[in-house]
């Protein structure tokens, strides 16, 4: 075995049994409603409870519906409250702030009368980039004023948000959430403190153990592709209500999917008859990962055209991830099955660590 398979196959490994286990969820999520009536706007966003507790400096357990509600102000001015909402007619005066909490959930109600006939909002969020929250917190946007809708993500990179009475669908947004939800993005993978792992861990290694039976680039891309046309189909049924299953049940299941994958790999045999197939084995898994984001979409409660918008950029941001991925893990690979003992060495080695990294998220998921 070479010395560059055996550098290949350590920091594989070692990047696996690092992961802490917050990089099995790929993203966390707050969502953000605002609705414009002639001169008042009414600001609904809501937020894990655990996550509020943490902006409000107290333990999560003793954030009960009581609680929460006596501490509306102190949320507010962890959040949306650290600015005002401004326009091109002046400042926006708060004039009600109130929080629930449901099930999980802690959601902040703020109210604010704004100039009349204002036509477009500015409101900046230094919130999302709150060192109490994950270091990969998105804010998910959703905006009605004057009867049009705008939706579009904002995150510690751009934490203002910027809106019209012009329907204005964040395209570019939802691309890069997409990017960011592979694990695709340098923020992904370097922060304040330097080096980290991608909260998206779980589905690099995912694609890690698709490709680790090799084959051409041509091949490698397919098995890339195969697994957003599954991704992109759930996504969008589960996003539009057509099927739509608890993500307690969704989120063990990716992670026992991943274990599946890196199993076969560990024990396959075939790579050559098996590369013909393996765009479809990433396919049929892809329909079961798709779920994972479609109910931070939902959340959001989208018109049709807003849903259409986010769903095709994030499916385009999740293949713009997965080719990015492809193209830096496939040169060690093709390099690799020109010494078939490395290769065969690696392979399991890898798929092995992959697999019990699966199966450890799988048990977490299922106990959380």
């Amino acid at each position: 075995m070479t010395r560059a398979a055996l550098c290949f196959a350590a920091v594989a490994a070692l990047a696996a049994l690092a992961a802490r286990p917050a990089a099995a969820h790929p993203l966390d999520l707050g969502y953000l409603r605002i609705e414009g009536a002639g001169e008042t706007i009414t600001a609904t966003l809501d937020l894990d409870a655990a996550a509020a507790a943490q902006l409000l400096g107290v333990g999560a357990l003793t954030l009960d519906a009581q609680a929460l509600r006596a501490r509306a102000a102190q949320l507010a001015s962890a959040t949306l409250g650290r600015a005002e909402p401004a326009t091109e007619l002046g400042a926006c005066r708060v004039t009600r702030t109130s929080a629930e909490l449901r099930a999980r959930t802690a959601s902040l109600i703020v109210e604010a009368s704004c100039p009349s006939g204002f036509r477009t909002l500015r409101w900046q969020l230094p919130f999302v980039g709150d060192p109490h929250l994950s270091p990969m917190f998105q804010l998910l946007v959703k905006a009605q004023l004057g009867g049009t809708e705008s939706v579009t993500t904002l995150d510690r990179g751009a934490p203002e948000l910027a809106l019209s009475r012009e329907l204005e669908v964040g395209l570019r947004a939802f691309v890069w959430s997409g990017i960011e939800h592979i694990g695709a993005a340098p923020s992904q993978w370097h922060d304040e403190g330097g080096f980290k792992l991608p909260d998206g861990l779980d589905h690099i290694l995912f694609l890690l153990a698709l490709l680790l039976a090799g084959g051409t680039l041509l091949q490698l891309v397919g098995i890339a592709s195969g697994f957003t046309l599954g991704h992109s189909i759930t996504l969008a049924l589960s996003a539009l209500g057509v099927v739509r299953p608890p993500a307690s049940v969704i989120e063990p299941v990716i992670a026992l999917s991943i274990a599946l994958v890196a199993a076969q790999a560990l024990v396959s045999r075939g790579p050559r008859e098996q590369n013909k197939r393996r765009w479809q084995v990433a396919a049929a898994f892809g329909l079961v990962h798709g779920f994972g984001f479609a109910s931070a979409l939902h959340a959001l409660q989208l018109s049709t055209p807003g849903m259409m918008t986010a769903l095709f950029g994030y499916n385009v941001g999740v293949e713009l991830g997965q080719i990015a991925i492809v193209v830096l893990i496939a040169p060690p690979i093709l390099l690799l099955q020109r010494r078939p003992r490395a290769h065969h060495i690696v392979v399991r080695a890898l798929a092995a660590v992959i697999c019990a990294a699966g199966l450890y998220w799988f048990v977490e998921r299922l106990c959380a």
